[in-house]
C-alpha cells in the first residue's frame, strides 16, 4: 500500500454504521447543549422571581419553545460552513452537494426538514441508506446531498505519519 491510496475510502458513499455513530454522537452533543441550556433558563428564572419580577412568560418555556431552532442551526450550521458536524467530523465524514462543497444554507435547510420525514416513518428514510444504489438516505435525495468518507483532517501531523510508516513498514 502507498501513501497515494492508504484512504482507499476517500469520498465514497459512507455507509449506514458510520452514519449512524456519527448521529449518535451528535444527539448526545446536542442534549449536553439544551441540558445546559435549561439549566440556565431555570435560574434566570429563579433569579427574576427572587428580585421580585412579575412575568408572565417564564424563561424556561422560552427555552423550551427555542429547542427545535437550537437544533436547527446546529445542523444548518455546521453543514453548510464546513459539511460536518462535530459527529460527520468525529467519524471522518462530510456532507456535500452536487458540486462537491459543502451544501448552501438552503440546501442544508431542505436536507434538515428532511431528517423529520425520513425518521417520521420509523426511521425507514434513515434506513434507506443500506439499500440505496448511492447511499443516500431520504433527506439526501430530497437536499440533493451525499454523505462521503473524508480523511484529509487526518493526513497530517507525527501522528498520522508515525501510524502511516508502521503500516507500510514491511514484516
Amino acid at each position: 500500500m502507498s501513501k497515494d491510496d492508504f484512504h482507499i475510502l476517500q469520498d465514497r458513499s459512507a455507509g449506514f454504521v458510520s452514519r449512524l455513530l456519527a448521529y449518535i454522537i451528535d444527539v448526545v452533543l446536542i442534549a449536553a447543549i439544551v441540558a445546559v441550556g435549561g439549566a440556565v433558563s431555570a435560574l434566570m428564572d429563579r433569579a427574576l422571581d427572587a428580585m421580585g419580577t412579575n412575568l408572565r412568560v417564564e424563561m424556561t418555556v422560552i427555552y423550551v419553545w427555542s429547542i427545535p431552532l437550537i437544533i436547527g442551526a446546529y445542523y444548518i450550521m455546521f453543514w453548510s460552513l464546513t459539511g460536518r458536524t462535530v459527529g460527520k467530523w468525529f467519524m471522518g465524514l462530510k456532507v456535500i452537494g452536487p458540486n462537491g462543497q459543502p451544501p448552501s444554507i438552503g440546501r442544508a435547510t431542505l436536507r434538515f426538514f428532511g431528517y423529520g420525514l425520513s425518521a417520521i416513518a420509523f426511521w425507514v428514510g434513515y434506513v434507506w441508506v443500506v439499500i440505496d444504489e448511492e447511499r443516500q438516505a431520504w433527506h439526501d435525495h430530497m437536499a440533493k446531498t451525499w454523505v462521503v468518507y473524508d480523511y484529509s483532517r487526518r493526513k497530517s501531523g507525527e501522528i498520522y505519519d508515525d501510524y502511516r510508516d508502521r503500516v507500510e513498514r514491511p514484516s
